[in-house]
């Protein structure tokens, strides 16, 4: 599944930053490139190289709220607490050690693609990320939270990175995405059970469920496994029904996602992660 490989993470990468500075970027510069591209992409700057974490007292906290970004996170919306503010961050380092350990590619990918975290306390637990701020990710822990918790939401919101990454360079539909809100174009939700979503928020949910399912089985549990299955296939068959509605790009994607979605291929999970076979993607030119 290409929308999890740490290669095509990358090739997508140099390929948006190559767009938007002019600059073909060396693999071994390329988050330092990446972080300026997405600078220009963003009203805050990205740092220069690793992941800095903010509160929300911060200025990505004043901005979020202005522009009412992730709405429904800042719905009960806190001040974190002291404790919080320094407990929080330490559990966000273990989340990152935690999935380096997990899979070394998979590390990388988060690595890469994320460049800024923000800790919002609130009554709306989970987790956030937007096409438009490529790097940040949102997390609102709950109070229960463990490492485990946490790197499952900072991956989930990676692999919405990846995807929205995939789509400037590649595309992904082949109508706006602002059309997908009429009931015609909506398909039922992987997670958001019996309910309808836009196509591409369905399709979005659907491919960032894999990670975590895979996260889970590796270490034993099957919570997940159990209770998205059978709405991971659903979403699919939905998905499969307006085929016509993606990109070639986007077709290799939900057939990918399909796959396994009906076959549980655990090793077709590890595969895509690291496998070189869906590293590239051939780009095609117009004549």
């Amino acid at each position: 599944m290409h929308f999890l490989n740490v290669g095509h993470a990358y090739e997508n990468i140099a390929r948006y930053t190559r767009a938007v500075t002019g600059e073909a970027p060396d693999t071994a510069v390329l988050h330092a490139a990446y972080r300026e591209a997405v600078s220009r992409h963003r009203p805050i700057a990205a740092p220069r190289e690793g992941t800095r974490i903010h509160h929300e007292t911060s200025e990505w906290g004043d901005y979020l709220r202005d522009a009412d970004v992730f709405d429904g996170i800042f719905k009960g919306l806190r001040p974190s607490t002291s404790d919080e503010q320094i407990t929080w961050p330490g559990e966000v380092t273990a989340a990152v050690m935690y999935v380096r350990d997990l899979n070394p590619d998979l590390g990388r990918l988060v690595d890469l693609l994320v460049t800024d975290i923000i800790l919002l306390p609130s009554d709306s637990t989970g987790g956030g990320s937007a096409a438009h701020l490529p790097g940040l990710v949102a997390l609102s822990p709950a109070p229960n939270w463990t490492v485990f918790d946490f790197a499952e939401s900072l991956v989930h919101e990676s692999i919405h990175l990846n995807l929205f990454a995939g789509d400037m360079v590649h595309g992904l539909y082949t109508k706006p995405t602002s059309e997908f809100a009429a009931d015609k174009y909506r398909v039922l939700s992987a997670v958001k059970f019996d309910q309808l979503r836009p196509l591409d928020r369905a399709f979005h949910s659907a491919v960032v469920a894999v990670p975590l399912m895979w996260m889970q089985h590796q270490r034993g549990e099957t919570e997940l496994v159990d209770k998205f299955t059978v709405s991971l296939r659903d979403c699919c068959q939905g998905l499969n029904d307006k085929r016509h509605l993606f990109t070639p790009y986007g077709k290799l994607l939900v057939h990918q996602l399909c796959e396994f979605a009906f076959s549980l291929d655990w090793d077709y999970v590890e595969e895509s992660i690291s496998g070189e076979n869906f590293s590239t993607y051939a780009v095609t030119v117009p004549a």
